[in-house]
């Protein structure tokens, strides 16, 4: 049953600065569909304030809406510069949320993590994680609403529209988003991205490898939030 006011929680973390330094950024990562907010558990950076964002397909009408939603979320932050990480599903949401606030001059980043860029070509990719994995009745079905919201979603032209400096994380064996679609990206950022790949990890490689962290706290304190364009490689840390 659709709800007639879109809902959403959040968990919001801020780490004290070791050096007593606070860069003033706060991160909002967005999950991937079916997801929740314990998949960045463990997601805290010094000087950096942590919001991680819920949503569910049932409570919008349109991705569009869900965007609109959670933008109105993060623009009421305290901070001047904020930066956004969405994984798969939560990177499309992410895109549009950035979209939407790019022109306040307060977004400072944006990391898309695998995902298609919005051709209107991702219930191709939903489907896919449909069938991935076993699941309970109740987790299937959560995870197919977020699913039909996004498999109602029209996409954008290729237009170079996103003028947020932008990191598109991508692993190479993905089975729903092949690495040539995460390449395409560039298509839709006005300036090029940085693009880093994973050898493994599947399509949620964000869960329990320390590296996607690693590199996530690296870019938000490392000053400016604006790196050269590049091509990285990331190893997972879980072993070694």
């Amino acid at each position: 049953m659709m709800l007639q006011r879109p809902v959403w929680s959040t968990t919001a973390t801020a780490s004290p600065s070791t050096d007593g330094q606070d860069t003033g950024v706060h991160l909002f990562c967005l999950h991937h569909a079916g997801g929740t907010t314990a998949s960045f558990a463990g997601w805290r950076f010094d000087g950096v304030t942590v919001t991680k964002l819920s949503y569910r397909g049932w409570d919008f009408m349109s991705l569009g809406a869900a965007a609109d939603a959670l933008a109105e979320r993060v623009t009421a932050s305290a901070s001047d510069q904020l930066a956004l990480y969405g994984h798969s599903m939560g990177a499309v949401l992410a895109f549009e949320i950035a979209l939407r606030l790019q022109q306040t001059g307060r977004v400072a980043h944006v990391f898309l993590a695998a995902t298609r860029p919005p051709s209107g070509t991702h219930d191709a990719g939903a489907a896919a994680v449909a069938a991935a994995g076993a699941l309970s009745p109740r987790a299937r079905e959560v995870l197919l609403e977020d699913l039909d919201l996004l498999a109602g979603y029209p996409g954008r032209p290729p237009r170079k529209q996103l003028e947020v400096p932008t990191t598109v994380l991508y692993s190479a064996d993905d089975p729903v988003v092949p690495v040539a679609d995460s390449l395409r990206w560039a298509s839709w950022c006005a300036a090029e991205p940085r693009l880093v790949k994973l050898d493994t990890g599947g399509h949620l490689f964000h869960l329990g490898n320390p590296a996607v962290r690693m590199l996530v706290e690296k870019t938000l304190s490392s000053g400016p939030l604006s790196p050269e364009p590049s091509r990285d490689v990331l190893t997972d840390q879980r072993h070694g």
